[in-house]
């Protein structure tokens, strides 16, 4: 027979397993994540005016985190020892850095330390010059090019003589920051991106690039190059060959796709996220791409290698900004790329659980 302390003791069992099964179906609980991916130009002319409306429209949005299409540090160190393609370019910037301050090229800078006494009080200016040269010269370039973006565009009407005198001395003074291209004017990031993370209150844009199949990326593009070459050599020799024929095929796509862009409004990046922005984007910068397939003088198996490539890359992307909004436990991240990763990276996301994307085009 059970007695009243047995079956209170089975009840108070059966309660504590059932909160335990609660407590672990709570906890294992996938992380949801929204995602805006701003499909971007990495040259935007005209007055800063201009693209108010993209920064306000993506403050409002109020996203945990900024992303760029920049490589870590980490990243960046072994991309360069692979010969990546800015090598040259980063290590000139590194060169010119460490000459206007020889003496204090070995100089340690505790980055943790640096960002704490600048979210303590902003006005450490001589902190904050520190703080972007040791970020530059550790090769994390997005971080590096934000704080001069800080230093030049919110700061520097700021400074005491003494902290103007430091910034001469350290930089060389803003147009020479310019020239040498530690701030470049007209980017997706100092028009946009850099206002944005400043306005949102956060100290970072953080780093979401994949460059693990550069190479490999830049021996398909190169054998793609030469295939569109010959296939359009081969047309000019004969029009009514099969090469003839596929070139046909690009060039009228390419002159109505020419008219069908007339008149489009860039600045506002609405049409840099549409959906006619990718199918036109498929043909001008990936020499017609899938589109052209079914043509039998189209070089479709090197273009097919350099396009899996691509997804490759973009794979990395968006595997990076995954990983690191769950880390920070992020729900709402925005990710300013090129606008030719946009659909790729919308296509690879989609399959992903508890990954929610939006549209730039549909936020207020």
């Amino acid at each position: 027979m059970t007695t009243t302390f047995t079956r209170n003791s089975l009840l108070s069992t059966l309660f504590i397993v059932a909160a335990f099964c609660f407590c672990i179906a709570f906890s294992t609980q996938a992380q949801q994540i929204e995602i805006v991916i701003v499909g971007s130009a990495h040259g935007n002319g005209g007055s800063d005016d201009v693209y108010r409306p993209v920064i306000d429209k993506l403050k409002n949005y109020k996203p945990d985190m900024v992303f760029g299409e920049y490589l870590s540090s980490e990243d960046m160190k072994a991309a360069m020892a692979a010969g990546h393609l800015s090598s040259k370019s980063i290590n000139r910037k590194i060169e010119y850095l460490q000459a206007r301050d020889p003496k204090g090229a070995g100089k340690k800078v505790n980055t943790a330390k640096s960002y704490q006494a600048l979210n303590k009080f902003a006005f450490f200016h001589k902190t904050r010059m520190d703080l972007a040269r040791s970020l530059y010269l550790n090769l994390d370039r997005g971080n590096a090019e934000y704080q001069f973006y800080v230093l030049e565009q919110q700061m520097q009407d700021k400074f005491e003589k003494s902290e103007q005198v430091y910034f001469e001395k350290l930089f060389g003074g803003v147009d020479s920051l310019r020239k040498v291209g530690l701030i470049r004017k007209n980017s997706e990031y100092q028009r946009i991106y850099f206002p944005l993370v400043y306005e949102l209150g956060h100290d970072r844009i953080y780093a979401a690039d994949c460059q693990k199949y550069e190479a490999a990326w830049n021996d398909a593009t190169r054998k793609a190059q030469a295939t569109i070459k010959k296939m359009n050599e081969a047309a000019k020799a004969d029009t009514s060959s099969a090469a003839g024929l596929a070139a046909k095929a690009i060039k009228l796509y390419t002159a109505s796709a020419n008219a069908r862009m007339k008149g489009i409004d860039y600045a506002s990046y609405n049409f840099l996220n549409s959906e006619l922005y990718a199918e036109l984007d498929e043909v001008v910068n990936f020499m017609g791409g899938p589109r052209f397939f079914d043509e039998p003088g189209y070089p479709k198996a090197e273009i097919q290698e350099m396009l899996h490539l691509w997804e490759k890359r973009n794979e990395g992307i968006c595997e990076n900004i995954i990983r690191q909004a769950k880390e920070k436990g992020a729900t709402k991240v925005i990710f300013g790329v090129g606008s030719s990763h946009r659909k790729g990276m919308e296509e690879i996301f989609a399959k992903m659980p508890d990954v929610k994307l939006v549209n730039y085009n549909d936020l207020p």
